[in-house]
């Protein structure tokens, strides 16, 4: 677990390395919930340090990661569409009220790249996500309410 308390501390902190530390962390949570065949590691060890790529994220790190990011979320003036990424690569239902939450504050400061990164996450969870989508189809501008759109189409001719 030292290694990934370690990725923690970098992705939460304020260092120029906290973006791959990020990165890293995302792809740790992905692979956590991906299934591959016996010796395949999805490719991660083009991506990672191969210690770390052989690494299996355990249910309690997996957890405590997922919390901490999204604690971060919570406190962050100016949002981080890369933290966002990564908690959007667990999948995990949890992270659904914190993408709404982020989406919403992002339209209303006109975070474009975070407002994005949440929509692709609260892709994820349709039709539980669907109001926050709808909003986002609404009352944003630009790529974003196309983005929205979108998603709200294509869900459309899927109900269909």
């Amino acid at each position: 677990m030292t290694a990934i308390n370690d990725l923690l501390a970098t992705a939460l902190s304020r260092r120029v390395a906290s973006t791959g530390a990020l990165g890293t962390l995302g792809l740790l949570l992905e692979v956590a919930r991906a299934t591959h065949p016996a010796g395949d590691d999805g490719g991660l060890a083009d991506l990672l340090h191969p210690e770390l790529a052989r690494h299996r994220l355990t249910d309690t790190e997996r957890r405590k990661v997922i919390e901490e990011l999204s604690r971060k979320l919570w406190r962050q003036r100016t949002l981080n569409h890369s933290l966002i990424w990564a908690l959007n690569k667990s999948a995990d239902p949890v992270i659904l009220p914190v993408l709404e939450r982020a989406l919403n504050r992002a339209l209303k400061s006109g975070q474009q790249d975070a407002a994005s990164e949440a929509l692709n996450g609260l892709a994820l969870f349709w039709p539980d996500s669907a109001a926050a989508v709808k909003y986002a189809a609404q009352h944003s501008e630009g790529d974003v309410k196309a983005q929205a759109q979108d998603l709200l189409e294509r869900w459309d001719l899927a109900d269909r």
